[in-house]
């Protein structure tokens, strides 16, 4: 008897609990993690594109899984799937970090709310990440170059955001650190749309190769 598997489901809350928890484990001060945060979940996304890209597209971001469902890129059923299996990722990532800190002393955890700004600065972050990302869907690029784009996108969002917020970008790894406010929790969707939107006029039009086309037409 054939079991059927969803398999980017899967891929896709394997991924997001595998980056929330190193986010969560860099974060634990009691056991300094040698590696800084960002660098950390920059590595760690770049790595699972080339792991589970072919099977669901290595999204693990609720926010650039709606970013790709308002470009078309999947369905909205696609979009369901991914949004749940993403917040499953990262609560099982919570859960698990949970078992070894102590109840009350959770001081890993991101504060739901920095300043006025925490919510731009998560915008303008996750709008440059979604900038990258969607790059490497208009720009003619090698396989093995795709992961280091988006690892370095995450990078790149991160620091721009970091003097407004920590720089979450990822709803999913938001509400694994309980930093559960609309700064982090929807501010990454608008970010996301707009870089996604900026990426499609800047670079799905390429007027190169419009020009090829013209000339291949006159001549």
């Amino acid at each position: 008897m054939k079991i059927f598997v969803n398999r980017p489901f899967f891929a896709e809350l394997i991924g997001t609990y595998a980056l929330s928890s190193i986010v969560l484990i860099t974060l634990t001060p009691d056991t300094p993690f040698p590696v800084a945060t960002p660098i950390a979940a920059a590595i760690t996304l770049g790595l699972f594109v080339y792991l589970i890209g072919n099977t669901s597209g290595c999204h693990i971001n609720p926010a650039i899984s709606f970013a790709m469902f308002v470009s078309k890129q999947i369905s909205a059923t696609k979009l369901f799937e991914y949004i749940v299996a993403q917040f499953i990722g990262g609560y099982l990532a919570y859960l698990m970090i949970s078992l070894y800190v102590p109840a009350g002393q959770e001081t890993w955890l991101i504060p739901s709310h920095a300043n006025e700004f925490t919510g731009v600065g998560e915008m303008l972050g996750a709008a440059f990440f979604a900038f990258g990302v969607f790059s490497t869907l208009y720009i003619k690029l090698e396989k093995s170059l795709i992961g280091v784009i988006v690892g370095a996108s995450l990078l790149i969002g991160i620091t721009i955001s970091h003097n407004a917020s920590f720089g979450v970008l990822n709803p999913a790894v938001a509400f694994a650190t309980k930093a559960w406010n609309w700064d982090y929790l929807v501010m990454p969707f608008v970010g996301t749309t707009i870089g996604a939107l900026i990426s499609m006029a800047l670079l799905k039009y390429n007027p190169t190769l419009e020009s090829k086309n013209i000339s291949a037409r006159r001549s």
